[in-house]
């Protein structure tokens, strides 16, 4: 059985996440990185990552109709070491649910509910089989991250499909030519933060 973070209150806490996403050349990936390092601190301010995020939607899905709403997919995001990608025990586990954005047109970026609950011990894919859930997708995504002002974080990366599920060592690059994804993330802790974080955007 595996082990998750415990929350007070009824409930697991719910932030906002306000986000932007774009497409960068291949060619420009590097003038990108050098001016994002000028902009958040120098060639140490960035982080290297890798992750592989597995989609699981319900086992038992409701009919279509009014209810069909409260069938939520959940995503595993397994966050492994860039330098040993294969070793588990160095991966960290974390269940995430991500909302609907929201319908609003006057936003300066994306904004959806989020939770996210840390795994810290046990199979989290069988976890997630306990809860009801199966596989749904897969993709890894590679790539380094800076932060900028301690409170955006700009993920530059690119993506991954896998010939063989569950298996990271069959990737093979989504787009053929090189492409990259740039994913500029804030954290908001409530309805009432929202504002205020995309006051800088």
């Amino acid at each position: 059985m595996a082990a998750g973070k415990k929350h007070t209150g009824a409930s697991a806490p719910t932030h906002y996440e306000c986000s932007l996403y774009g497409l960068v050349a291949k060619a420009h990936e590097p003038q990108l990185r050098t001016r994002l390092e000028a902009l958040c601190g120098d060639t140490k301010a960035a982080h290297h990552e890798l992750h592989h995020e597995i989609s699981c939607v319900p086992c038992v899905e409701t009919p279509p109709g009014p209810q069909r709403k409260e069938d939520h997919m959940l995503r595993l995001r397994i966050e492994l070491d860039p330098k040993d990608p294969t070793n588990m025990d160095k991966a960290t586990n974390t269940i995430c649910f991500l909302g609907h954005p929201e319908p609003r047109s006057d936003r300066g970026a994306s904004v959806r509910p989020t939770t996210y609950a840390q795994v810290f011990s046990g199979n989290a894919p069988q976890f997630l089989s306990l809860l009801g859930y199966k596989f749904n997708s897969e993709f890894v995504r590679k790539g380094y991250w800076f932060m900028y002002r301690g409170i955006y974080k700009i993920i530059v990366s690119q993506v991954y499909k896998l010939r063989e599920q569950g298996n990271i060592q069959t990737v093979q690059p989504v787009d053929a030519e090189g492409n990259w994804v740039m994913h500029v993330v804030a954290d908001a802790m409530s309805q009432e933060q929202v504002p205020r974080t995309m006051s800088n955007w």
